[in-house]
C-alpha cells in the first residue's frame, strides 16, 4: 500500500511556483466592484475613473492600454464619464449583462448615499469634525483628476501646434466657463484644421 493517501496528495492543477490566476469577471463581481468604488470614492466622474481603471487592472480583467482606450471612446457617449466607462468596460468583459451590472453598480450607491448623507448633513453638518472631513475630501479630488489627465496625456503624441492649442483652449475654458460648450467645439475643429495645415 502506498504511503501517500488521497488526502495528502499535492494539487497538481497548479504548478509549483506558478501564480494563481485571478477569478474571471462575472456580472455579479463587476456589480460589487463598481458598487464598492462608488460607495467609498468621493468626487465626480473624473475622480472615479482612475479608481475604476486601477481596480480592473489589479484583478487582471483589463490592461492599462485597453482601459484608457475604452475611456477615450466613452467620451463620445452622453452622460457621466464614469458610467459610460464602466458600462463599456463591462460590455467588453461580460457583454450585455455586464453592462446591466455596471449600470446598477455605478448608479445605486450614489442614489442611496445622497438620501442618507443629506439627512445626516442636515443634522450634523455644522459640527467642526464634519466640516474638516469635507474639506479634506475635497482636497483629494484635484489630485485624482490630475493623475487621470497625466495618464491620458502620456498616451498622446504631442506636436507644437497641439500643445499651443491645448494650452490656449484650457485658458479660455477657465476664463469663460459659461461659454464652455461652444469654446470646446470650436477648439476641437481648430485643432484638426491647424494640425492638417501643419502636416502639409
Amino acid at each position: 500500500m502506498s504511503a501517500e493517501t488521497s488526502g495528502d496528495k499535492p494539487d497538481s492543477s497548479v504548478p509549483d511556483g506558478a501564480a494563481i490566476p485571478p477569478p474571471p469577471a462575472t456580472p455579479w463581481r463587476l456589480f460589487w466592484v463598481f458598487a464598492w468604488i462608488n460607495t467609498v470614492t468621493l468626487g465626480g466622474g473624473y475622480a472615479i475613473v482612475p479608481v475604476i481603471g486601477a481596480s480592473l487592472q489589479k484583478r487582471g480583467w483589463l490592461t492599462e492600454d485597453d482601459f484608457w482606450d475604452i475611456f477615450a471612446r466613452a467620451q463620445a457617449y452622453p452622460g457621466p464619464s464614469a458610467l459610460s466607462t464602466a458600462m463599456l468596460s463591462s460590455i467588453k468583459l461580460c457583454g450585455f449583462w455586464g453592462a446591466v451590472a455596471a449600470f446598477f453598480g455605478v448608479v445605486l450607491p450614489p442614489f442611496l448615499s445622497i438620501i442618507l448623507v443629506s439627512s445626516l448633513l442636515t443634522k450634523y453638518g455644522s459640527l467642526p469634525a464634519v466640516k474638516r472631513f469635507l474639506a479634506g475630501a475635497g482636497a483629494v479630488v484635484p489630485g485624482l483628476v490630475a493623475a487621470m489627465v497625466w495618464r491620458t496625456a502620456k498616451r498622446r503624441s504631442w506636436s507644437t501646434p497641439r500643445i499651443v492649442e491645448v494650452v490656449a483652449l484650457t485658458m479660455l475654458l477657465i476664463l469663460f466657463p459659461s461659454m464652455s460648450l461652444p469654446i470646446l467645439l470650436c477648439g476641437i475643429i481648430a485643432l484638426y484644421v491647424v494640425e492638417g495645415l501643419w502636416k502639409r
